[in-house]
């Protein structure tokens, strides 16, 4: 029979602590072993002979933060760390909780300390990489996957972190050869293989995308990721991969739910619009579950912003920025056309398409500087003349690292229309274009898309997103009674109405010559890194072949955003 440690027992301290020690030792052992049920009741009976046992407080928190208890964790990781504050495993791992409880500057701090600690620590360094990414810091990103890859050449997972951070940073050919480098290594890499999909993809190469794509999806599992690219990168998937898909089974969460968005696209081009809305809310219940998403507080936000820029704040500061007239600002709701607009635009033989940059927020001092409780209205009522100049001109030095000659740079990021404000604080003379849709088309789009990261987690349940919807056109009317003329509508359903009278009109709007190679944007080879990226490529279509009406019986909610619509 195994003894069980008990507070009561009797041996001297010296002689307690020595067992406590070795009994860590064993649930440690039994954690090394896969065995996590053995090693937990280990380390709750070592915590119960002393709650402070900086070892069993460790291994409770790793064994929490595996079952997604994060919130959990935290006091044992804490406890851990008040016994011996230089254990980096503790700080890493009281990192890693914090990053997935949507606390990354906390999370970064205790990152940053682990790596002090122990600077060789290659999973320390990929945490800290995939919370700089989700930050926006791609190129912090990338310089640490580097270094943690330096520390372990050999080990596939880190050099997949390498590809796919190349990948967010635009480094397609990089990213192409890490992935290359691992099917080389190991041709059964599905991952591998869908990952070079995905920088083929953004590249322009649709062929040797879907051959990816499918290579991923070889084998008897279903590569849940690579299924959602090839579904909505063709019109139409053969009938044995279509039904694949539909029969796919997986006892995975999050699989089940890309497989359903997936499924939703296959039936959607099918003309079975029932089974197709049945599939999305599947999808959306279940991505929406991943989130945090708090609507009053958006909400706020917005009030805030509305309240802090209005006609007295810029009256006060008309002489505030850079004169610079480099910026175009493409914004709108995801899937307005944003994309499309940049496409177009970056056709021109005098525009440079940056893509979406979060330049704009980092100079702004919204992740650092001002730290991170500091709103960017409250950032730009701080700002002084000198300073507002000063912000301006380091944009435009930013983003003309990117392009060195062409006459404007357009950043097309859709959220920035909560920044507007901002950009004509600092850079008066920037053009901003607004792109704008039927609001039940646009919501419907975005209801129909399994967005990479979480920065948009109002799009997964319809409520909200008729909610969001709502606050967002509030705000562009709140912006074109401060701004008038100066905010350039680019309105999709008149793009496809008449592509060159709109075409020249925008063109216009941004003081450039009609170019004839603006007709044909879709055969511009560029860099398309959005859940566009497939559609850029092909000329304009009529949408109504495949309108929210098709939905309308399925998705009721969509009849809300009605009285928003200029066109029906």
């Amino acid at each position: 029979m195994k003894r069980r440690l008990s507070a009561k027992s009797g041996p001297r301290p010296s002689q307690k602590s020595a067992e406590l020690d070795q009994a860590a030792q064993r649930a440690a052992a039994f954690y090394q072993a896969g065995r996590a049920r053995e090693c937990e009741a280990l380390c709750r009976q070592i915590l119960a002979a002393d709650d402070g046992h900086g070892e069993a407080n460790l291994l409770v928190g790793i064994l929490l933060i595996g079952a997604g208890r994060h919130e959990d964790a935290l006091a044992f990781l804490r406890k851990s760390l008040s016994r011996n504050r230089k254990n980096p495993f503790a700080h890493a791992n009281l990192g890693l909780a914090l990053f997935e409880m949507g606390r990354p500057y906390e999370a970064r701090e205790s990152l940053q300390t682990a790596i002090r600690l122990q600077p060789n620590s290659p999973e320390a360094l990929a945490n800290l990489a995939n919370l700089e990414a989700s930050l926006g810091h791609i190129e912090r990103a990338v310089a640490l996957h580097q270094k943690a890859l330096a520390l372990q050449p050999g080990n596939p997972v880190l050099k997949s972190n390498l590809g796919g951070a190349f990948l967010r940073a635009g480094e397609l050919e990089k990213a192409s050869a890490v992935f290359r480098e691992l099917l080389d290594a190991n041709a059964a890499d599905r991952n591998a293989a869908y990952g070079l999909g995905l920088a083929a993809r953004d590249r322009g190469d649709l062929t040797e995308a879907e051959a990816s794509f499918r290579k991923a999806m070889a084998g008897d599992a279903m590569h849940a990721d690579a299924a959602l690219q090839l579904a909505w990168m063709s019109d139409g998937l053969d009938t044995d991969e279509a039904a694949r898909m539909r029969e796919a089974t997986t006892e995975d969460a999050h699989e089940r739910m890309v497989l359903d968005f997936a499924i939703s696209k296959i039936a959607h081009d099918g003309g079975d619009y029932a089974e197709a809305a049945r599939r999305l809310r599947a999808a959306n219940t279940a991505r929406r579950g991943e989130l945090k998403y708090d609507p009053a507080r958006v909400e706020a936000d917005f009030e805030e912003t509305m309240s802090v820029f209005d006609a007295g704040f810029f009256d006060k500061r008309r002489d505030f920025g850079h004169s610079e007239e480099t910026p175009v600002f493409v914004l709108g709701m995801p899937r307005s056309g944003t994309s499309l607009v940049e496409q177009i635009l970056a056709s021109h033989p005098d525009v440079y398409g940056a893509g979406e940059l979060t330049t704009l927020r980092e100079i702004g001092g919204m992740a650092r500087g001002a730290g991170p409780q500091a709103s960017p209205p409250q950032f730009a009522a701080a700002l002084s003349k000198g300073a507002s100049a000063t912000l301006g001109r380091n944009y435009v030095r930013a983003v003309r690292e990117m392009e060195k000659n062409a006459r404007f740079i357009v950043d097309k990021l859709p959220g920035n229309f909560m920044l507007i404000g901002l950009i004509r604080l600092i850079l008066p003379k920037a053009r901003i274009i607004h792109c704008t849709r039927d609001p039940r088309e646009t919501c419907l789009s975005i209801y129909r898309t399994y967005f990479s990261g979480d920065g948009l987690a109002f799009a997964y349940d319809l409520d909200e997103l008729v909610h969001y919807y709502g606050l967002y056109a509030r705000m562009m009317d709140h912006w074109h009674a401060l701004f008038g003329d100066v905010i350039v509508e680019a309105n999709h359903e008149k793009l496809l109405r008449d592509p060159e009278g709109e075409i020249r009109a925008l063109l216009s709007a941004c003081d450039l010559e009609f170019a004839p190679q603006c007709l044909d944007f879709h055969k511009t080879r560029r860099d398309v890194r959005t859940a566009s990226s497939a559609q850029v490529r092909k000329p304009l279509y009529d949408p109504s072949k495949r309108g929210w009406r098709k939905y309308a019986e399925y998705l009721p909610e969509l009849g809300a955003l009605g009285s928003l619509s200029q066109s029906a």
